[in-house]
């Protein structure tokens, strides 16, 4: 009987350790996605649309991210109208467009950051997007192909 102390003693010590080493592990965090809900900003190393802390409103790639735009209706100007572009890739890649009342389209695209504020959306199915970001994820944008050029807003998912 007098072995039961001595026993309960080791296994409570072995216990102890682990409890402490999953408390160190808790408190210090493993690294990965970090969100600072102070500024909003990612720095998650998976996503593609940093800015790589340059100070840049424009990021290096647009991929895997979701472009919301507005504009006024060409054929009514007391309207405006939405759409929205579904990228996947980083730099070049595919797309899918939507716009209200209209079949989506698909295709590929390239992105060129042209300025610290500054990048280009060039489609493989009409023209090209010119962004001017204002902000982290939103400014105006100019869309033109021959015969046709579209001014308005847009902001970005990430």
């Amino acid at each position: 009987m007098t072995s039961l102390p001595l026993r309960m003693r080791k296994i409570f010590g072995r216990l102890l350790v682990v409890v402490g080493c999953g408390l160190v592990i808790a408190l210090t965090g493993c690294g990965g996605n970090t969100t600072d809900p102070a500024d909003g900003s990612n720095n998650s190393n998976s996503n593609q649309n940093t800015n790589q802390n340059t100070g840049d409103l424009a990021p290096a790639s647009i991929g895997d991210n979701v472009i919301h735009g507005t504009f006024q209706s060409p054929h009514d100007p007391t309207q405006t109208l939405h759409w929205h572009i579904t990228t996947s890739g980083s730099t070049t890649g595919s797309y899918t467009y939507e716009e209200e009342n209209l079949p989506p389209t698909t295709g590929t695209y390239t992105w060129t950051k042209t300025g610290p504020s500054s990048a280009v959306l060039s489609t493989s199915n009409n023209g090209d997007l010119r962004f001017n970001y204002t902000g982290r994820q939103a400014g105006n944008y100019t869309y033109g192909r021959t015969g046709y050029t579209e001014t308005g807003t847009f902001t970005t998912d990430r």
